[in-house]
């Protein structure tokens, strides 16, 4: 009777070979287990403040204004009303706002270790003064009179209207654009701006603060 049970267990042997291969060959090769998952990729600071300093300024925002400006020069005060200058004008002009993106450091960036999380700190907005821009075919020289002589205003009303007024609107237009809200505005579309931008980029949680508004 062992001897009968021997021979079956020895018979056997190979069957059972052959399935080990078999389960192993299907677990490893046909259904192999489940890769680890990858290792998140975290952007460098500087790779994120290299994509938002595209351009040293970013304009966010243009007002169209318009400002009216009275001029008047008289060389003696008690006769300003017989000699003197005078004109009024209304000029027209564009004032952009926006941000020098060159003020940002590599500070102004958080990204978290998983590199699903960025903070991101923007410098105060501000107006490109040397971007503001007359619009002069629009401008209008409503009046105009000038009774003085030569020998006491050399200076003549085209030379008054370019030297004088047109400084002196562009100093209004920037007057008028910062009470009519434009860096408020510039912060607002700035924000939202590069919410998008971060997010485009692969991050899941953005916060974007500027300096100076809440």
């Amino acid at each position: 009777m062992w001897r009968l049970l021997f021979k079956l267990i020895w018979n056997a042997l190979p069957l059972a070979a052959l399935v080990a291969i078999g389960w192993w060959l299907y677990t490893t090769i046909l259904n192999p287990p489940p890769s680890p998952p990858p290792t998140p990729t975290v952007a460098p600071r500087s790779i994120v403040l290299e994509a938002v300093k595209q351009v040293n300024k970013q304009v966010f925002i243009e007002h169209y204004l318009m400002v009216d400006i009275q001029y008047q020069d008289a060389p003696v005060d008690w006769l300003d009303s017989i000699i003197r200058q005078k004109m009024v004008v209304l000029v027209r002009g564009r004032v952009p706002a926006g941000f020098d993106l060159q003020q940002m450091r590599e500070e102004d960036i958080w990204v978290s270790s998983d590199g699903k999380r960025v903070q991101l700190i923007l410098p105060p907005p501000q107006i490109f003064e040397d971007n503001v821009s007359l619009d002069l075919e629009r401008s209008r020289i409503l009046t105009v009179s000038d009774t003085c002589p030569d020998f006491l205003c050399p200076q003549g009303t085209l030379e008054a209207y370019q030297e004088v007024v047109l400084p002196e609107a562009k100093k209004l237009l920037i007057q008028a654009a910062g009470e009519n809200g434009i860096l408020t505005q510039a912060a607002r579309n700035g924000e939202r701006y590069y919410e998008n931008l971060l997010r485009s980029l692969g991050f899941e949680e953005v916060r974007v603060v500027v300096k100076g508004y809440d």
